[in-house]
Formats: C-alpha cells, structure tokens, sequence
C-alpha cells in the first residue's frame, strides 16, 4: 500500500501545479542565485536534452529551466511530470497490485551484491556441491576481482548463450517488481549501481556486436526498461541525476535498435520491432519517438505476414519461439488499446495470423492439461523447443481467449473445458509447416500422436531452430509420453565439446525417423502424400533428405479404430548402404526393454504401457545410445533406444512396418504384420496385413 500512496501523492503534485522550488525559480525572472548557482549541474547528462522533444506537452517547465541552463531543475522537472504522467500506459505493468512469483522474488534478492551478484541467466543454476544445494536453483556470481563485476564471465563449461543472455539483464524488472512489493530501496540503489556499472564497462559500439550489443539483447533490455522504470520512478533514489542518466541512455538503445535492422526474418526481428513499438508509444516525449514507433510496427505489419506460415506455425518451426512471439502480439494489442494507437497501426490481416497461430498451440497440447491441480509438461519438444507446462499453456490461453472472444473453442481451452466447444478430433493437418496430429479425444486419458516433416527451405547450420529430424513423432497416451522428442540440451559455442553434443541432439539418427548409413539429412521439405479420415485415419508424409544421395523416406502412419497405430517406412532410390529406423523410448533408462529377437520393444510401467514391433526383410535390431534433455543446460539424461537395420541396394525400396499397441499388459499379446502388395507398384500405394493376438485381423491399403 505504500507504493500506491507514493504514486497518488506525485499524481497530485502533477495536476496541482509547480513545487516551492519550481515557483522560487520561476520568479527569479531567469536571474542567478545563490541557490541556484549550487545546483549540481555537473551530475546531470545534458545529452538528454539533446534527445528530448521539449516542445511536448507537458514539458514546458523543463524546456523554461534548460534554456535558462538550470539542468539539474530541468531534470527534477522532467521527473516530476513522469511521476505525474497519465494517459501512458504499459501493458506489462501493475501498479495496484504485486504481480511478482516467489523465483521472481528470489532472484531479485539473489542480484545483490550480499548474494555476490548472482545474476538470473535463464535457468542457468549453480549446482553446488550437493543435491540440497543444487535444489536451491542458485544462480552464478559473476563477482569478480576486487568485489566489482565481471560481464565477462562465463560458468565453465557453459555455450555462447549464457553471455547473449547475461546481457539482457533479466533479473532487474524483477528487482522493480521486489520494490513494488517490499518498499527495499536496497532494490532500487543496487540496481542504479549495477546498471551504471554495465555502461561503463560495455560502451555502444558502431556496429552490432555478437553478444552485448547484439539486436535481440538489446530489444530485451529496452524491454525491461519500460516496465522498471514504471516501478522505481517513485524511490526517493530515483533522482533528478539518475533520471537525466538513465533516459539518455535508454534514448541511446532504442537509436541503435532503430539504426541496425536485423538481417534475418526470424524471431529476433519481431522482438527488435516489439521493442521499438513500445520504446516509441511508452516515451513519446523523445525526438526520434515517432520514428522508433514507425519503424517498430512497420517490422510487425511486414515480418507478421512472412514469418508466420499460412498455417499458423511461426516460420522456424520452434513452438517455443512461436508462444513466445505471440505473447508478444497480445502484448502489442494491449498497448495499442490502452495507449488509444489507431487500431489499424497493426494490419487488420495480423489478426487472421494470430488466430491460426493460438489455434495451433491448441492442438499441440497433450490431454494431461486437462488433469485438475496438475502442472505436467503438456506439449511436444520438436526442433528448439521445450516442453510447457499447463500453468504456462494456461495462462496463454486465457491470453488467446482474450484476443479471439468469439473462438469458442480457445475459450474451451482457457477454461480446461468447462465452457466453449470441444475441438474436432480429426486429423489436423498443419501442412505449410509440416505437422500433423491424430487424436481420440482432448480430455485425460486419450491419445494424441503428433509427426513432424518439417518444410523449411533454410540452410540447416548448427544455429536453426530447425532439427533435421523429418519423419520423427511423439507419442502421448493415457498421460504418458511414449517417444518424447530428444530436446536440444544446448546452443552453439566454439567449444568442440559444445558443438558435439548440440551436433547430437540435433541429428537426424536421434530422433524417431529413418536414416541412411546414420548420417543427417540435409534437406527438410517435407511433404503430405495422403490424408484420409476413413476407413482408419491415414497421413502420408515424405522427404527427399539427402542432397547427394537418392534416398527418399516415405511415412504412412495409420491410426486403426482409434485403437493403435500401424506406421509404414519406406526409403525409395539408387542409394546404397544401411537403412537405420531409429526409436527412442520414454524417459528413464527403466521404463522400457529392448526385444532383439522381437525387433521391438515394450514399456515396463505397471499398467499404461505399449507394445513395440517391426516386421520387415532380413531386419537387425541393435540398442543404440539414447538421450533426452528438458533445458539449454547441457545436463541429460539416459533412456533406452534402438535402431532396426536394413541394407538398401540400389533401385531396390527398404520397407518396413511397425505396431505400436497400447496395453496394460505387453507379455499378454502377440503381433504380427506383413505386406501383402503382390504385383502392386509400391511406389504408388501399398497394402499390409496386420494380426493381433492370432484372432484380429486388419487389411490397412491405401492408393496413391
């Protein structure tokens, strides 16, 4: 309460006119006292005159002191109509109430300097030397020599993207929002020193350099500007010479934004117009205001309708980046309501995209979503992704529900179910991207399968987001996740052993697809073949992955009665060498047993498990080495995997069939699976026979 009387207090010193000084100095009639003349000019940065529009409205006071050189009661002037401002408004910005978690919180009071500058670094944790330590989730010190701090710092052993992320100084809204909360001037004076010390020790360069000055740290640090400010423009701390520094250079970042525009199309290039948007609507008061917000929605209108696909997947086929670059839209929207922006500063046509893009995080959510009081991973990790939580796809529903009133079936997700309409459980086919989902139903206890094929015509460097993983699926049933996706593990360093294991979690051969002689594809332009909904729910996808090897992988994947799927590989060409159908298992070493003699699989749970078996020519089973990580950590874990081989001779196809059948019970099933093509030009179809238990039968054909 006491922070919202503070701002009550400087809200009616704005609408009831000037301060004693104000007034002492304006009847001074612009002649020196004695007074005036020990005004510490000295500690103002005159620079952000220079930068300043003192035309605005609302800044007369300031524009009278600065032409008569009082700098300093031209600051506290312009501190004084901040504090007082209305009509502005951040959306990520609650001043009524303290919207900070308890890790917010924790990360605040680890940037102190008693806590030896313990940086939050996205999830970057001091493990310590025991696992209650390591529970803490302590962040690194990048306290250095003589107590002062190390931006250079890196924890041994860590990629290139712990520095990139350093410098986007996460942890300091979070220090304003502890303030908002707790009234610790300690929060505000530390982040002064720390954010003054940045300044001085990592000057702007010309030209944009590859960690602190990169576009995207620093579209991340004017960010979180606009929200701090908001909270510590009330400390007493916050003074006249403090402001004078801190808008001089927050006026320097959004420059340097709106000079070096992002070379590529990708999400840095939104997050460089976002910022650029708010930096402009947020501080109009600056000359270049207008020109931030031009450029900042011009990026937003042009990059919206390229980077994301016309089936709504954002263009890097991440679907971390892609909630994260819809946050950002709803974000957008916010600030253009609450700031009174033309509607139109963002193309109608934006919010057909938009809504094509939350639809698509619906149907990438696993049923165990719908589990009350859970927080389960609830999505797939496809190429340079992390799984999410129900807390997080929750909170972004209610966010799509909030843009998109009249889409009932986001309602029903915002909801868990309890209003809206139910989505349809057919076959959903997100094409421009490459993803197709097969499901029974949405709430607990059904079975989602989702196959990527990726389409991307981007060149695939040890930076994309894109994995070269097409053909690869997960397989969620019953709350269980039975083929999760490997992950990334981490981001790319010059370090060989960096590059290695990124280089691991990458490749084609970690993931549930088919491989050549082990090596990764090149190519990921995939394509649908086939989509049916009857007689049993069919799609049909392949890829021709090698540049220099004619070896094409077709995947027909068929979800019989809803009940279990029957997947069919093929490798088509002159290619020679061995076929490698690959498969990695759930998520602990224990939860599943390699069946050599079988050539399959089964899961070892106490009940919901499934039943793996591959049926094909002269087939060698092998266990091969399998990994999973949950974070860019580097950390992982070991699981059970195995590849099926097979020799591909030149013209001649490799053809295999593969059941996965859910059961309680594995020992107590017998499966059996043949083609049954007779004359038949398999490259135009195919027809196979698949026997459950000696007593079910099922003929699974299509024609091309």
């Amino acid at each position: 309460m006491k922070n919202i009387f503070f701002i009550c207090v400087f809200s009616l010193i704005a609408f009831t006119g000037c301060t004693d000084d104000d007034e002492l100095y304006k009847n001074s009639g612009g002649n020196s006292t004695e007074e005036e003349s020990t005004l510490p000019n000295e500690d103002i940065d005159q620079n952000l005159f220079e930068t300043l529009n003192l035309d605005y409205p609302g800044l007369e006071q300031v524009k009278a002191w600065y032409e008569t050189g009082n700098y300093y009661s031209a600051a506290k002037a312009l501190l004084t109509y901040y504090k007082g401002r209305i009509g502005i408004n951040n959306p990520n910005v609650s001043l009524l109430e303290s919207t900070i978690t308890a890790d917010q919180e924790k990360w605040a009071n680890d940037a102190l300097k008693s806590n030896k500058y313990r940086f939050y670094v996205n999830n970057n944790y001091f493990e310590g030397k025991n696992e209650e330590e390591k529970k803490k989730k302590n962040p690194y010190s990048v306290l250095g020599e003589n107590n002062s701090i190390n931006w250079e710092f890196k924890p041994e052993g860590a990629d290139q993207e712990y520095q990139k992320q350093l410098h986007r100084h996460n942890w300091m809204p979070f220090q304003a929002k502890a303030y908002q909360k707790t009234g610790n001037e300690l929060f505000v004076t530390e982040w002064k020193n720390v954010y003054a010390d940045w300044i001085t020790k990592n000057p702007k360069p010309e030209t944009p350099d590859e960690f602190k000055w990169w576009q995207l740290q620093v579209s991340t640090r004017i960010m979180g500007q606009t929200e701090l400010f908001e909270y510590f423009k009330f400390s007493p701390n916050f003074t006249p010479e403090w402001l004078s520094f801190f808008l001089a250079h927050f006026a320097e970042h959004a420059d340097y934004l709106a000079k070096f525009r992002y070379h590529d199309e990708n999400n840095i290039l939104l997050s460089q117009g976002t910022a650029l948007a708010f930096a402009g609507t947020l501080f109009p008061e600056f000359k270049n205001a207008a020109q931030w917000q031009e450029m900042g929605f011009s990026i937003l209108n042009e990059q919206a309708k390229k980077q994301f696909l016309a089936d709504g997947m954002l263009g890097d086929l991440s679907l971390h980046y892609h909630i994260s670059s819809l946050v950002e839209f709803y974000n957008l929207r916010k600030l253009i309501a609450q700031n009174r922006l033309p509607e139109n500063i963002l193309s109608p046509e934006i919010d057909i995209i938009l809504e094509k893009a939350a639809e698509l995080v619906m149907h990438f959510t696993y049923p165990n979503y719908f589990i009350p009081k859970s927080n389960y991973n609830c999505t797939s990790a496809f190429n340079d992704s992390w799984m999410k939580t129900k807390s997080v796809l929750n909170t972004n529903f209610k966010k799509y529900a909030e843009m998109f009133p009249d889409n009932k079936e986001l309602l029903y997700m915002a909801t868990e179910g309890n209003e809206g309409t139910e989505p349809s459980i057919k076959i959903k086919a997100f094409e421009a991207s490459g993803h197709y989902v097969f499901r029974d139903g949405w709430k607990d206890g059904t079975t989602v399968l989702i196959h990527s094929n990726n389409y991307s015509t981007e060149t695939l460097g040890d930076w994309s987001h894109n994995q070269p993983d097409n053909g690869t699926f997960e397989l969620f049933h019953n709350g269980r996740n039975f083929f999760p996706d490997s992950g990334v593990c981490t981001y790319m360093d010059n370090k060989n052993e960096i590059k290695t294991l990124r280089r691991w979690f990458r490749r084609t051969a970690s993931h549930n697809t088919l491989t050549l002689d082990n090596q990764d594809i090149s190519i990921t332009q995939g394509k649908l073949i086939k989509l049916e909904e009857t007689p049993h729910q069919l799609v049909v996808t392949e890829n021709q992955g090698y540049k220099n090897n004619d070896f094409k992988h077709r995947r027909s994947i068929f979800f019989v009665n809803q009940e279990f799927f029957v997947l069919v590989d093929e490798g088509f060409g002159e290619a020679t060498g061995t076929a490698n159908l690959n498969f990695h298992l759930c998520e602990k070493e224990s939860d599943a047993i390699i069946d050599k003699a079988e050539q399959g699989a089964h899961t070892t749970f106490d009940d919901n498990n499934l039943l793996i078996r591959s049926f094909g020519n002269n087939i060698t089973c092998k266990e091969i080495e399998g990994r999973i990580a949950y974070n860019t950590d580097q950390s992982y874990q070991t699981r059970k995997a195995y590849s099926l081989e097979m020799e591909k001779t030149a013209g001649a196809p490799v053809r295999y069939i593969t059941v996965l059948y859910p059961t309680d019970k594995p020992s107590e099933h017998t499966i059996k699976a043949e083609f049954i093509d007779g004359n038949q030009n398999i490259t135009k179809g195919i027809s196979v026979k698949v026997t459950i238990d000696d007593t079910r039968e099922y003929t699974l054909n299509y024609n091309l």
